[in-house]
């Protein structure tokens, strides 16, 4: 039985990178790119204004001539610069211009002085006193290529686009976008106990809860789920759906992979031309996870055959399905493994590393992690307290408050 890791480098090992597609900036919003993008011109691409005021020359001391206030320098104003416009006096040391925020820089303009530190009065906008504190060069003017230069870098393939990125790429003109195309990936629950979770219960029988988790985990993921609903314990019904999840990217099965009577997926998916790559890995909940790969010309689909109790399912797909996929695209994204300490004691049952359902939090800016009380992999309630699991060795031994774990947030939630 393999280890978590020999599993997942298994998994891994057989993704192929996604194919990519062209798409307008205006769609963007988490796709992942697919090429490296260099800025295409200086940012900003002029000198312009910081503040709201004027435009001065500084390189020795203005004119004093007319200064009522020593302190200050009263210099006229020879136009008014609005962004947008372009200026049309350039400026020695005994002119201004007033300028607004964003504005283009006059010819010889070196300063900008806010208005609020000058004495100007609208009724005579011909002049403006300017104190001699504020005549420092380069004060709050911006110089073209100061944020970026034409041809450095500006994003790199494998970043999942989010608003900053999709405005900053609107400000280069950038309006066609090759990102990889999105995984398809088909779910599919099996099991003579499911109804669907619409329906009121009856004797011996469950709601399908892994479909609408796993279509849920899918979407997180920036995939598209392609729900094939529930397949019974029967060969031939089995055998349907299994051909129309292998026409996808991924396929999801959930149940049956187990050593029951009716755990008929894994001989199922050979009959349908599935090559096995392993079954079983050592971890809880999730032993009884399969993976195996399907060919046919240039397509490929990546099975996973998902433990039917819902726990299970969770912590595999975050554990296995989310890095294949996030491969798939192309994605360069941080690691969700992070490190937590424990903020009650705990121990592991039995002989297998053990993935915790925790509660994560931030506090005195460390992350904690409260473990919640779980009974079973078909716990599913547990799972509404916790945002992610935490990793408990069997050879530790028991878990004192205060020790650091590894853990894995879920899906693609965030701390507050």
């Amino acid at each position: 039985m393999l280890s978590v890791s020999a599993a997942l480098a298994a998994v891994i090992h057989e993704v192929q990178a996604g194919p990519t597609e062209s798409l307008d900036l205006t769609s963007g919003l988490s796709r992942i790119l697919a090429v490296d993008l260099t800025v295409p011109h200086d940012s900003p691409p002029f000198d312009k204004a910081l503040m709201d005021g004027f435009a001065v020359c500084v390189r020795g001391e203005p004119a004093r001539e007319g200064s009522v206030n020593p302190q200050f320098f009263t210099l006229p104003v020879v136009e008014t610069i609005t962004a947008g416009r372009v200026p049309s006096v350039t400026i020695h040391e005994q002119l201004a211009s007033r300028i607004m925020t964003g504005a283009l820089l006059p010819p010889g303009c070196n300063c900008i002085v806010p208005i609020e530190e000058t004495q100007f009065d609208e009724r005579q906008p011909d002049r403006v006193a300017i104190p001699a504190s504020a005549m420092r060069a380069d004060a709050n003017v911006m110089r073209k290529g100061t944020a970026a230069i034409r041809g450095s870098a500006l994003l790199s393939a494998g970043t999942r686009l989010q608003p900053q990125h999709i405005a900053a790429l609107a400000e280069f003109g950038i309006d066609s976008l090759t990102v990889r195309r999105q995984p398809r990936v088909a779910v599919l629950a099996t099991g003579d106990e499911l109804i669907p979770f619409q329906q009121p219960l009856e004797p011996g029988r469950i709601r399908n809860s892994n479909e609408p988790m796993l279509i849920a985990q899918v979407t997180a993921s920036d995939a598209v789920p392609v729900s094939l609903g529930i397949a019974r314990d029967e060969q031939s019904q089995l055998q349907s759906c299994i051909q129309r999840g292998l026409l996808q990217d991924f396929f999801l099965l959930t149940g049956g992979v187990s050593a029951g009577l009716l755990d008929l997926v894994p001989q199922e998916l050979k009959k349908a031309g599935v090559r096995q790559i392993f079954h079983g890995v050592h971890m809880k909940p999730g032993k009884p996870l399969w993976f195996g790969t399907f060919d046919s010309g240039q397509h490929r689909c990546l099975v996973f055959g998902l433990p039917g109790n819902p726990v299970s399912s969770l912590a595999c797909f975050e554990l296995f399905v989310r890095p294949a996929l996030e491969e798939f695209s192309g994605r360069t994204a941080a690691s969700s493994r992070l490190v937590a300490f424990l903020s009650a004691s705990t121990q592991v049952k039995g002989n297998r590393p053990v993935y915790q359902p925790v509660a994560v939090s931030v506090e005195d800016g460390r992350l904690s992690a409260r473990p919640v009380t779980w009974s079973s992999s078909s716990d599913l309630r547990a799972t509404v307290e916790a945002n992610g699991m935490a990793l408990l060795l069997p050879e530790h031994g028991r878990y004192s408050a205060g020790e650091m774990v590894e853990i894995r947030l879920w899906g693609d939630q965030r701390l507050g």
